[in-house]
């Protein structure tokens, strides 16, 4: 697991990315209750976020998101 920076190049489209998840409505960070999606790193194929108490379940959830390059590997 590796933790990126917000200098990195893919940091801006994994939330955006995450953000576009009906769940998210558009929003990249759903504050409810003091909590909000958080980055808790990557491995080579995904990005992993966490909410503890998204406000659409009141519950915790969590969302891979499929990194870019796990893409080429399919070609």
């Amino acid at each position: 697991m590796e933790y990126l920076d917000n200098s990195h190049p893919e940091w801006d489209t994994m939330w955006q990315t995450l953000s576009g998840y009906p769940i998210n409505s558009g929003d990249m960070l759903c504050i409810n209750a003091g909590q909000c999606w958080e980055y808790m790193g990557s491995n080579r194929d995904h990005h992993h976020f966490r909410h503890a108490c998204h406000p659409a379940t009141q519950r915790a959830e969590y969302i891979y998101i499929e990194r870019g390059r796990a893409l080429v590997g399919w070609s």
